[in-house]
């Protein structure tokens, strides 16, 4: 997939030598004749163009598409550098927008039991938001520790569930004693920022809507790589949702993954693909469409978050539906898990507005985390209601 990682300092360094050197070397082109004149204002275009060329053709691997409605921005947790990015959708590619200091799980490594002190890597929803006020009410004087707020992690995800992995309460947020952040691994498995770092990239979170993606590195992908590991998705979904509305249920089954797919209510393959037979035999073709698709990718598995509207006889309904991938042992993307729910697809004020998203206070009344974490309830206690993680 030639992944790639940021330049070094070493590369930058070596990079910016051939340049100085180059620029030297071309500089020495003589301007007496004109030739000569194109010659070097050629050259010297292509020395400067290449690096900007280079830089422009790699993009972030767990990014493969970006929509206005589920990831117009999306968090990307990354361990091994304890740096949390902030991008944003730009015509369906990311651009980072900043990157904070963070903290992660005491002990590397990917999550894989309750206790473990690990953080889990994947691709998360934010689906809750806990003020500091609702922090010292449930932990009491030891809810202190999560600072201004909490955003809850829907950890495990399917993916998780059929791994075997255990544990929960994993959150993104602040804390009352912020050099824990200048440690790297410090948590019991949660990402922990600065107060006033969560307040900013609390302007740009919708619950159920937006995601964060937490890898051990940020790998970059080569512009056609990227484009090639997207389409390659895109192709699995398409052909998943075409199938469907034709009903043919073969090509539908062949999207999903024999051996590993699991689903919350029918359980495995054999149970599902019976009661998909069942539904397909009844009278009418179903309506089938599908809109504002994201692509995320972490862990050997992606995600792709769509609203899926849906049209039978007996039956209309829209929802968001999230299909988990993994590739097969013939490195085809196929569905391991499929999840259909109704949160995050109420419109937002910008929406009823048919405007763009805005980033705005959402989560709090004011920038300053002292005047936050003054409030404390009249109910709170001192007794304590631990997180599982």
């Amino acid at each position: 997939m030639h992944l790639l990682s940021c330049p070094t300092r070493a590369v930058w360094i070596t990079i910016g030598l051939t340049i100085v050197a180059s620029f030297q070397t071309v500089n020495s082109i003589g301007d007496g004749l004109p030739m000569l004149r194109l010659t070097k204002t050629l050259a010297l275009t292509t020395l400067f163009a290449w690096p900007m060329a280079q830089a422009a053709e790699v993009l972030p691997a767990p990014l493969l598409q970006l929509d206005d409605k589920f990831s117009h921005h999306v968090l990307v947790a990354e361990k091994s550098t304890h740096q949390l990015h902030l991008f944003q959708n730009d015509n369906g590619k990311p651009k980072l927008v900043k990157t904070v200091q963070m903290a992660t799980g005491k002990k590397a490594g990917d999550k894989i039991f309750q206790g473990d002190h690990r953080t889990p890597e994947g691709v998360y929803q934010m689906t809750e938001f806990l003020t500091h006020e609702d922090l010292i009410k449930r932990h009491g004087k030891a809810g202190e520790i999560y600072g201004v707020g909490a955003f809850v992690m829907n950890y495990p995800n399917p993916i998780d569930e059929r791994e075997g992995k255990t544990g929960g309460g994993i959150w993104i947020h602040s804390t009352n004693d912020e050099t824990r952040i200048d440690k790297g691994l410090d948590s019991r498995g949660c990402v922990v920022t600065a107060n006033v770092d969560l307040i900013e990239l609390a302007k740009y979170i919708e619950l159920n809507r937006t995601s964060v993606v937490v890898v051990h590195n940020l790998n970059y992908l080569k512009s056609d790589a990227w484009e090639s590991e997207r389409a390659n998705i895109l192709k699995t979904v398409s052909d998943w949702a075409s199938a469907w509305q034709s009903e043919d249920i073969t090509t539908y089954l062949k999207q999903y993954d024999a051996k590993q797919f699991t689903d919350r209510t029918r359980g495995n393959y054999s149970a599902f693909s019976q009661y998909k037979k069942a539904v397909f035999s009844a009278p009418g073709k179903p309506e089938v469409n599908l809109s504002n698709i994201s692509i995320m990718m972490a862990n050997g598995y992606a995600v792709a978050t769509f609203i899926q509207d849906y049209k039978a006889t007996n039956l209309a309904d829209v929802g968001k539906k999230l299909l988990y991938l993994k590739k097969n042992e013939y490195y085809e993307w196929k569905i391991v898990s499929e999840v259909w729910t109704k949160s995050g697809i109420e419109p937002s004020e910008e929406e009823l507005n048919k405007v763009a998203f805005q980033p705005s206070m959402r989560f709090f009344k004011t920038l300053n985390p002292e005047q936050i974490m003054e409030i404390i309830p009249a109910n709170a206690t001192s007794a304590t209601q631990s997180a599982s993680n």
